[in-house]
């Protein structure tokens, strides 16, 4: 391979990157949507498990907010607001912890919380 080939492959190395970059995006959305609005309801409340807090991507979800709440109070836990995370794609998460609980109790005030 003579050097003027190698510095077009070199050349072409960022859009190879970026293709497959949207080529990931593109499959992640496709995974992501699986299922019908039943199946992502029992996909959620199996992410909410039996923790006493839980974040939640709202990008892996893929319901409508009503929905995610109907399915969070189904599963005892209450909804604390959303927010960003510290990852590089700063997604936006959901905050939920369970009703009665420990964490509850602490974020309410009135918990048995060590002190600070």
């Amino acid at each position: 391979m003579s050097p003027g080939w190698a510095l077009v492959v070199v050349a072409l190395v960022p859009l190879a990157a970026w293709l497959v970059a949207l080529s990931v995006v593109v499959v992640r959305r496709a995974l992501r949507r699986r299922g019908d609005e039943q199946a992502r309801r029992l996909r959620l409340a199996r992410m909410l498990g039996s923790a006493d807090l839980v974040v939640v991507p709202t990008a892996d979800v893929d319901l409508p907010e009503h929905t995610v709440m109907e399915v969070a109070s189904g599963a005892g836990f209450r909804f604390l607001g959303y927010e960003r995370t510290d990852s590089p794609l700063r997604r936006r998460v959901g905050v939920f912890v369970r009703a009665g609980g420990a964490v509850d109790a602490v974020v309410r005030g009135g918990g048995t919380g060590a002190p600070r």
